[in-house]
């Protein structure tokens, strides 16, 4: 039985290959306007044993564009992310001014920074003496557990750390898993205290983290805490 050479050239696509050669043939300026296409496409150019000029520019080339998709793709990601941020951060201000009294707002608040922010671990720590809780503690400021933490974050910028040993047993008693932190000053020069997220990832509060997101947290932390009941 004799094969047709049309039939055997099909793609999976329905055109054959000499139906696409037919086209460009008839099509001779089809790649003129389309040059990221051509960047795509494997056109070999004969010289011998080497590689052509013409060739390696393309592979140059199709490099540069594959990066630059990747970076991209990247920012995108991070858009997301940001995207992430903000809601959880418009639902926490939301949940805070829902409840009534400082010890509610300090409960949903505790609540939402675990389930929204990656915080497998949070605590206040407010300076001097009072009631503390499960995620409340009053510590002098000099507490040899906290290792000179509320002088480092009076510049008022967030910072990310590893958890040290010290300051993991002083405000996270018996959880050993926790290995990075991220450590939001409360008002100027940290007056209002430190709000302290702890994750069990080692990378997840790195210290090359952006904590743009996170003195915007300790804003709106400090604001629930001044706030008085209705």
């Amino acid at each position: 039985m004799k094969t047709d050479k049309k039939s055997s050239d099909k793609k999976a696509g329905g055109l054959s290959d000499q139906a696409v050669a037919d086209y460009l043939l008839a099509h001779p300026d089809f790649l003129k306007d389309r040059r990221k296409l051509l960047t795509q496409l494997n056109v070999p150019h004969p010289a011998g044993g080497a590689v052509s000029l013409v060739e390696r520019q393309v592979e140059v080339l199709r490099q540069e564009n594959r990066k630059l998709e990747q970076r991209l793709v990247d920012w995108m990601e991070i858009a997301r992310s940001n995207d992430r941020l903000l809601a959880h951060l418009h639902e926490l201000a939301i949940a805070i001014l829902n409840e009534e009294g400082l010890e509610k707002r300090l409960e949903v608040m505790i609540q939402q920074l675990n389930s929204d922010f990656g915080a497998d671990e949070a605590v206040l720590v407010r300076v001097g003496n009072g009631h503390g809780g499960a995620n409340i503690r009053y510590l002098p400021r000099n507490d040899a557990g906290l290792d000179g933490i509320l002088e480092t974050l009076e510049s008022g910028r967030p910072m990310c750390r590893p958890l040290s040993e010290k300051r993991r047993e002083r405000l996270f008693p018996g959880n050993k898993r926790l290995t990075s932190t991220a450590f939001v000053p409360l008002g100027v020069g940290a007056a209002n205290g430190i709000l302290v997220l702890a994750s069990n990832e080692p990378r997840h509060f790195h210290p090359s983290l952006d904590t743009t997101y996170l003195a915007r947290l300790g804003e709106l932390v400090t604001a629930a805490l001044a706030a008085r009941s209705a």
